[in-house]
């Protein structure tokens, strides 16, 4: 046996234990084997692998007599060590103070652990990330009724967002300068496990990119003057002779985007207090008059008021209270007539008899406002109780109700339910300013790890966080107190933004920076998160977790009469070279997440089944599965909460003792999103 290095063709069979004679077997440079014809035999060599050599060639000769035959081979030889990054989320709401502690690092007593980065990423108020949503209304590329609308509701929200706050054009100049306009996922490239590029979501990332550089067009004066102008001569095309709006151009007019952009109209009329001629062209009223006239006729086809709304069922159905709550936007200039007033009239008159359970979650919260609207009070007050009763309110998550699920069809989105519900609360209860905010929160944190997809979705997030509760861009929302390694924070240059970035270098870590207190004074959130990245032996790492935990178990599979069954690996169920071992990862999450990387590295001794790389559905969750030479991982671009379970098999192909590294999870949107569990080892007999 002769050893090379690969780089050099240096003889460095010594650094590996072997000698050219010793009296320990298995160590010897040379060995001596009987071989009959047409036969096989084994020779094996004992190696301790040296920390210092990266990649060998293997050359193995027998010889006999004045014959020799040999075979040599490059194999790479991976590091025991590895970079880790353990992190702890941040999440303060106002009025808070609190402490935030990485305990590996405040409790670190490892003499093999080699410091990296110590690095704290903190936003103090997140409107700025609600702004940064703003470009996907102008990307989305449909051309549908709705989608054409909201383009030009994103042009006035940005219009009136900035015109009311000057200092968002020094944010805004602050995060081109620091080349923060870049995508999530991109960001922060250094505090995730693996290059971006490696993974199936590249393109996602640069589709997303395009989007936020579409920011400065959007805070560019004249190129938002010229696009709320054309944006708005596109839809006036859209609309038909009968009044209606086409969900696509040569389609008939779609009754739901008509009420869909009618409501919108009337929401934004009664925002600017009618002030829209700046947005809108000279035909506005005719536009708005043709419109009403086609929905009121729609309801006039559809409806029969004399039997099958007269059950008190019928009434209180999503489609008549979400007519009527869109007609009361513009009931002072366009009466209800026909069979519209007489839904108004039902509604009143069947009101009193209502039942919770007459409503889906949608039609409780337009109901509250019709209600109130229609000066039915206490039964407004009634709904109003019953949805903050049947609210859950969380620590980082705020205040959600779980009844409200996403589903099919036009009132069943999660998101637009939920800013529909806060809506409602500010109108109705808007005394109740910590509960409005708790809302806020919520759709806030389905930013942050899931974006809000449609643009509709995000129209109305927009729209409402920015009209509900406490203004998030005041002067005083972007102030926070941190208290890092025992040291006030001071970070200048962000305080337009409430944007916080700051690394530690290697030799100034210390057990102190594991720990960060933040005091939030004023309207909004801070949340970001700590990181400490340090370099240790694979098999002293140990666990760790935030929202989102992993456990990795080994099984030998052994054969019984009842078929195969799993066996835990112990001390007294030892493994030997062509045993099976199957690995069991169970994964824990307490909130729904998108863009998850889960990396499970794999001993030397250990061989995959499975090779071929490819998309599964197993136990109702898809994902990408890729084996590589060291490690099996799993891309999983959609994963709700709860609890899921991976399993794949392994052959046991070598003999020796082997780090089988660790098993890390991280949520590639928020890289604070991580976990991983403790480094072992496995002995694999002959």
């Amino acid at each position: 046996l002769q050893i090379l290095d690969a780089f050099t063709n240096e003889d460095i069979t010594q650094k590996f234990g072997i000698s050219q004679l010793t009296a320990v077997s298995g160590y010897n440079k040379e060995q001596t084997f009987s071989l009959n014809e047409n036969g096989n035999s084994v020779v094996n060599w004992k190696l301790k692998v040296p920390n210092d050599v990266s990649s060998i060639i293997i050359k193995i000769v027998a010889k006999a007599g004045n014959f020799s035959d040999g075979e040599q081979k490059a194999i790479a030889v991976l590091p025991n060590r590895m970079l880790v990054t353990d992190a702890v989320p941040i999440f303060v709401k106002e009025g808070q103070t609190k402490t935030f502690t990485l305990e590996n690092l405040a409790k670190n007593t490892s003499t093999t652990a080699t410091n990296f980065a110590n690095t704290l990423e903190l936003t103090t108020n997140p409107i700025w990330e609600i702004m940064f949503a703003l470009p996907s209304l102008k990307n989305d590329q449909n051309n549908s009724a709705d989608v054409v609308f909201n383009k030009w509701f994103a042009d006035v929200l940005a219009s009136e967002i900035f015109k009311a706050n000057p200092k968002m054009k020094t944010v805004f100049d602050e995060y081109q300068s620091k080349g923060l306009l870049i995508s999530n996922l991109e960001k922060n490239q250094e505090l995730k496990q693996l290059l971006l590029e490696e993974t199936p979501w590249v393109l996602e990332s640069k589709d997303e990119t395009e989007q936020m550089q579409k920011l400065a067009r959007i805070f560019d004066a004249n190129t938002m003057r010229n696009s709320i102008k054309n944006d708005w001569a596109e839809l006036k095309k859209l609309q038909n002779p009968d009044g209606g709006f086409s969900w696509y151009a040569g389609y008939p007019s779609s009754y739901y985007n008509s009420l869909y952009i009618l409501k919108n109209l009337g929401r934004i009329n009664e925002w600017l207090k009618g002030n829209i001629t700046d947005y809108q062209g000279s035909e506005q009223k005719e536009m708005v008059s043709k419109l009403i006239s086609y929905v009121d006729n729609e309801v006039n086809k559809y409806w029969d008021a004399s039997t099958p709304l007269s059950a008190t069922k019928e009434v209180w159905n999503n489609y008549v209270l979400d007519y009527l709550d869109t007609r009361h936007y513009w009931e002072n200039q366009y009466p209800v007539k026909g069979k519209g007033a007489t839904l108004k009239n039902l509604v009143i008159k069947k009101a009193s008899t209502a039942k919770i359970t007459d409503f889906t979650f949608f039609g409780l919260h337009r109901a509250a406002l019709l209600f109130d609207q229609y000066k039915l009070t206490n039964l407004s007050k009634k709904l109003m109780n019953y949805l903050k009763e049947t609210s859950t309110d969380t620590e980082t998550q705020g205040v959600y109700w779980k009844q409200n699920l996403n589903d099919w069809g036009w009132y069943s989105s999660k998101t637009v339910n939920h800013a529909g519900a806060l809506e409602a609360f500010n109108k109705l209860a808007p005394n109740d300013t910590n509960f409005i905010e708790e809302m806020k929160i919520w759709l806030v944190s389905q930013k942050e790890v899931n974006s809000w997809g449609t643009s509709r979705g995000t129209a109305e997030v927009i729209y409402t966080i920015m009209n509900s509760g406490k203004s998030w861009t005041s002067n005083e929302s972007d102030k926070a107190t941190i208290i890092w390694g025992g040291k006030e924070l001071q970070n200048p240059d962000t305080k337009a933004t409430g944007y916080v970035k700051s690394t530690v270098k290697p030799e100034s870590i210390d057990k102190n920076l594991g720990t960060v207190t933040v005091t939030k004074p004023g309207a909004g959130i801070v949340q970001g998160g700590l990181f400490w990245q340090y370099y240790e032996d694979l098999d002293k790492i140990k666990s760790s977790e935030s929202y989102i935990s992993i456990t990795k178990e080994l099984y030998k599979k052994i054969k019984t009469e009842n078929g195969e069954e799993l066996l835990k690996i112990t001390a007294q169920t030892p493994l030997k070279v062509g045993d099976k071992v199957t690995v069991r990862m169970i994964l824990n999450t307490d909130r729904n997440m998108e863009f998850i990387h889960l990396k499970d590295m794999r001993a030397a001794g250990f061989e995959p089944l499975d090779v071929l790389s490819g998309y599964q559905w197993k136990n109702n969750l898809g994902y990408y599965q890729s084996t590589k030479d060291a490690s099996t991982n799993f891309y999983i671009q959609y994963l709700p909460k709860g609890k899921y379970v991976f399993e794949y098999d392994y052959v046991c192909n070598a003999s020796g003792t082997f780090s089988n590294g660790i098993t890390i999870l991280q949520n590639y949107y928020a890289p604070q999103m991580n976990a991983h569990t403790q480094g072992t080892k496995v002995t694999i007999n002959e």
